[in-house]
């Protein structure tokens, strides 16, 4: 928003579940905004778009600030030890599709400051985890993007 300073951008894939090529999409989607004046990022993704995320944290390196997946997969995260910055992992505890073992196997590989916060009785949408959700996640983007300003 304008009064924090802070933008969101959603991106589209070109061809969903091709995660090399929606992980170039992402890509491309910062470097539009770097070259308008962005200098931090916090990726985000959801099931598939969760390892997105990852895999683009770490191309984008210490641009990259945090990475914040919600009920992500595994696949595709393998090198998530390679990522700079902190993970926060949301999974759900009835999530009919990926077990929350997926995202703790990820923050497990990302090691450091990466966390599995396991929302109690959510599905694979965690619709039922949405005001924990709407209320920590900008704050957590907020701090991570404040922390690296200042220094």
């Amino acid at each position: 928003t304008p009064a924090s300073g802070i933008s969101v951008l959603r991106v589209g894939w070109r061809r969903p579940n091709d995660l090399e090529l929606c992980t170039l999409d992402l890509l491309a989607a910062a470097d539009l905004v770097a070259r308008a004046g962005a200098e931090r990022f916090v990726t985000g993704g959801h099931s598939f778009g969760g390892a997105v995320a990852v895999r683009a944290g770490i191309a984008m390196g210490d641009w990259t600030r945090g990475v914040v997946t919600f009920a992500t997969q595994s696949a595709g995260c393998e090198e998530a030890g390679a990522l700079s910055a902190p993970l926060r992992a949301y999974h759900g505890d009835r999530d009919e599709l990926l077990p929350p073992m997926a995202s703790e196997v990820v923050c497990h590989l990302a090691g450091g400051e990466s966390e599995v916060i396991v929302c109690t009785g959510a599905g694979h949408l965690l619709t039922e985890a949405g005001d924990r959700l709407r209320a920590e996640v900008p704050e957590w983007v907020r701090a991570r993007l404040a922390a690296t300003a200042t220094g």
